[in-house]
């Protein structure tokens, strides 16, 4: 029905003219003496010619809006659908919309090379900069050496801490150039992902090797026993958020530590990392996983980008694997990922 008010009122121009000529007919066949029964069969049969016309095109209109309709769920499908053109205007409107949707797979096609090109410089780019990283800290380490080989080393010896200090600013250099790889390879739609049944240990102790350092250095206790479970995942992937994970931890945990554990339930199998750090306040937990928001933790850490988080839960959604943040300001934080039904419990020798 309401679509046949719409076309009442879209032809409403048409109707008042018929009505006009009826009018203007009636009264001249008054005027002529012509008897009322006969003006009166000759306007019924004007109004079922009328009806008949008006159900014809408000069939033919209605055709048309169901099409349209079809066409705007999936408008590069339907193009090829549209039915043929009966008035010059309906051919025009069809150019207009082929041009329009050529014009946009160009510009389509445009950004899609133009991501790629940037993702494989990024590629480039990140590997080209690893080799005077690891030029560095190479450097460092050996200066690091040549101080602890000294015998008249003292505790807290100045020159000691500031090559800590060195190492930690590497480190965060090269935190950095891989969660910018990750985040151009995570824009780029590839199918970077390879699904595989992977070991929770092979992901998670390579994790905790990483930031040993860290949390020596900020005399902060790890716990985590090793399990035999075994997911279908990306090893890969999974290991960059897990990275992230133990980074925000360790970054905003100044005493206690962060506990690791990794169990399996009917839901599959899960792994928690959960911190006694500062917290997350009850306003920025549902805002946290956007891009680029810091929230109260942005003015305690400035080296804070809030791109981690936002990573890690773009990154499960695409792998499919829920991720859960619950944290109390204060007391600590934890973080649960869970790797579906898919996954499934393996003792491995």
């Amino acid at each position: 029905m309401k679509d046949f008010r719409a076309y009442i009122r879209e032809n409403n121009r048409w109707f008042a003219g018929m009505l006009f000529l009826v009018l203007v007919m009636t009264a001249t066949m008054l005027l002529n003496g012509i008897p009322f029964w006969e003006i009166g069969y000759g306007m019924l049969l004007c109004l079922s010619v009328i009806t008949v016309l008006t159900l014809a095109g408000y069939g033919k209109y209605r055709k048309g809006l169901l099409q349209i309709r079809k066409m705007q769920k999936n408008i590069g499908v339907a193009l090829g659908e549209m039915r043929a053109p009966e008035y010059l205007y309906e051919r025009q409107y069809q150019d207009c919309i082929r041009i329009l949707a050529r014009e946009k797979d160009r510009i389509e096609n445009e950004m899609r090379a133009q991501q790629q090109d940037l993702t494989t410089y990024y590629s480039m780019w990140v590997h080209q900069i690893k080799t005077p990283i690891a030029a560095l800290k190479l450097l460092i380490d050996e200066e690091m050496n040549a101080y602890l080989d000294m015998e008249e080393l003292e505790e807290n010896d100045t020159r000691v801490i500031s090559v800590q200090q060195k190492q930690n600013e590497l480190f965060r250099i090269e935190q950095y150039v891989d969660m910018a790889l990750q985040y151009t390879r995570l824009g780029a739609q590839t199918n970077d992902f390879v699904f595989e049944k992977v070991r929770m240990d092979d992901v998670i102790k390579p994790s905790i090797l990483k930031y040993a350092k860290q949390f020596i250095q900020k005399h902060l206790c790890l716990q985590y026993t090793p399990q035999d479970i075994a997911a279908v995942t990306d090893q890969k992937w999974l290991g960059f958020v897990l990275d992230q994970l133990l980074s925000n931890a360790v970054k905003y945990t100044r005493q206690g530590g962060v506990q690791i554990c990794a169990f399996c339930s009917e839901a599959g199998v899960h792994i928690v990392v959960e911190d006694t750090g500062i917290g997350i306040s009850a306003q920025d937990l549902p805002r946290v996983c956007e891009k680029g928001y810091t929230g109260c933790n942005g003015h305690v850490n400035p080296y804070s980008t809030g791109i981690g988080l936002y990573l890690c839960k773009s990154i499960l959604d695409r792998l499919g694997h829920p991720f859960y943040l619950t944290s109390q300001q204060g007391k600590g934080t934890r973080a649960e990922v869970v790797i579906g039904q898919s996954a499934s419990r393996q003792f491995l020798s």
